[in-house]
């Protein structure tokens, strides 16, 4: 037997999931009906229990498919109907319903003859949507990536216009951009697009137009380009590294990414705005793309400095700097404060959501015995002053855990301590505005126990906000400085990454 044969005869077929609400599926050599089941996760009921007949040959390492549901399938982005059949290779994506539910073919070990480019243009969409994958034909894989944003760096609109007008409205932004990438491609770079488009998600932009739209900005350059398109909110979104992390483990034919060879052009680079009349120019609208190249650490440059060799650009740091965060300083200003349920005290804290006050209750007031009111958990303020009221009368220590950001939100909690006559202490928040935001969108990510703030709340929350005083009636205040304990690894290094886009 030679050890070709035995590799054959070793061979294995697995179905990767390419999102995370569905496992490995191992297909059996011959045929295999696959559709709405415990095996493969599927609940969807537009997904047939019999939606495919995957027909496995292990000894060429292809799968003849054929469509049995109602509803079409895809493969590698392209829409395929009820009893159409079609031939899957090694790497092809699968969805078990048309843009959902995808999975990638791979055979283990692989076969010996793989492509070295992709032969045809591909749309694939991943994780419901939320990330879409253009890859045109004659892309390869490499060590070297040059990466771009699209809109106002590969492309500006016709009309002049900040935003498109309709799908046509656009113009390639430098004349000599065609043989800029073609030079990069032939010096061994594959080229990459990674864009925010949060309109498909919202609605605000056909997604069948929007796809014709890069098709053909990619027919214009005259260079194989493989698109990353994030469609809404979340991990996928810059300055977040999402798209970039599919590109290093999915998209690249498990070719290692040379980093310090590669680099990311974008114009939301932080830049304020310059000169004036004629010469004037906006300032960035975001720092998004700046951040997300130094999220995946690689170089970065405006359109100005990489197509027309402009030299470098002031440019406005984030007012929180993620990778600075020292989880070790102290917790109290002044660093000698003692916490003791004994004697009896109330604790009004105060500060913004997302400036830790929860968290600071939990870890270091709850395990002590304060009783805690939080106007989330029981659901309305009166119901936290009744909870005071209950935990005073019975010489308990107790803790109103709200925002507290007004002083008239904060007098009745005062006057309550004063009846009791219990001390009554403001611990508040020093977490600045930027720190809160960056602490909001890692809940986010995070903690979908949490709905969102949007800003027009957020906004009206900080013009309420009244900072404390002793002549309220506090006998101290005492400033608390948010300190966050990770609970893995993989927290400590998403919570140091570029968070926010401005």
């Amino acid at each position: 037997m030679t050890h070709t044969t035995a590799k054959v005869l070793n061979r294995i077929c697995l179905l990767k999931p390419l999102g995370a609400d569905h496992q490995i599926i191992h297909l059996i050599s011959g045929k295999n009906v696959l559709g709405r089941s415990r095996e493969t996760g599927i609940r969807d009921t537009k997904c047939s229990k019999k939606q495919l007949e995957l027909d496995v040959d292990m000894v060429e390492a292809r799968i003849k498919l054929k469509v049995l549901g109602v509803n079409p399938s895809g493969v590698n982005g392209f829409m395929v109907a009820k009893n159409i059949e079609c031939v899957l290779e090694n790497g092809d994506v699968l969805d078990m319903i048309y843009g959902r539910h995808s999975f990638k073919i791979m055979f283990k070990p692989p076969p010996e003859v793989k492509r070295k480019f992709v032969a045809d243009d591909s749309w694939i969409s991943l994780d419901d949507n939320k990330l879409l994958i253009f890859t045109s034909k004659g892309v390869e894989a490499s060590t070297k990536i040059a990466a771009y944003d699209v809109d106002g760096t590969i492309i500006k609109t016709k009309s002049g216009l900040v935003f498109p007008k309709s799908s046509d409205d656009w113009m390639l932004n430098y004349d000599d951009e065609p043989k800029k990438l073609q030079q990069l491609f032939n010096n061994g770079f594959k080229i990459c697009f990674f864009t925010n488009q949060g309109g498909i998600a919202k609605g605000k932009v056909n997604i069948s137009e929007f796809k014709a739209k890069m098709q053909s900005i990619v027919h214009k350059l005259d260079v194989p380009v493989q698109i990353f398109v994030a469609t809404g909110e979340g991990y996928y979104r810059k300055p977040l590294p999402g798209m970039w992390e599919y590109l290093q483990k999915e998209a690249n034919e498990g070719v290692g990414i040379d980093k310090a060879q590669s680099f990311f052009v974008g114009d939301a680079a932080g830049r304020p705005e310059i000169a004036k009349g004629v010469n004037k120019r906006r300032k960035d609208h975001s720092l998004a793309d700046r951040l997300f190249a130094k999220n995946v650490n690689i170089n970065f440059y405006t359109p100005e400095e990489h197509f027309l060799g402009n030299k470098k650009e002031h440019w406005l740091t984030p007012e929180f700097e993620p990778m600075k965060y020292d989880e070790n300083s102290s917790l109290f200003s002044p660093p000698n404060i003692k916490l003791s349920v004994t004697p009896c005290e109330m604790i009004i804290m105060f500060g913004l959501p997302g400036s830790g006050k929860s968290y600071f209750c939990e870890n270091h007031l709850t395990p002590l015995g304060y009783i805690i009111a939080n106007a989330d958990t029981l659901k309305s303020t009166k119901a936290c002053f009744e909870a005071c009221e209950r935990a005073l009368r019975n010489a308990k220590s107790c803790v109103v855990d709200n925002t507290n950001i007004d002083i008239e939100s904060r007098k009745k909690f005062i006057e309550l301590a004063k009846n009791y006559n219990t001390p009554c202490r403001c611990f508040m928040m020093s977490t600045s505005i930027a720190h809160i935001k960056h602490n909001l969108a890692y809940r986010h990510l995070t903690d979908k126990k949490h709905s969102k703030i949007n800003d027009m709340i957020f906004n009206a929350m900080k013009k309420k906000y009244s900072v404390p005083s002793k002549s309220e009636g506090f006998v101290e205040i005492v400033r608390v400085n948010f300190k966050l304990k990770f609970d893995s690894n993989y927290n400590e290094s998403l919570y140091k990454l570029y968070l926010l886009e401005k």
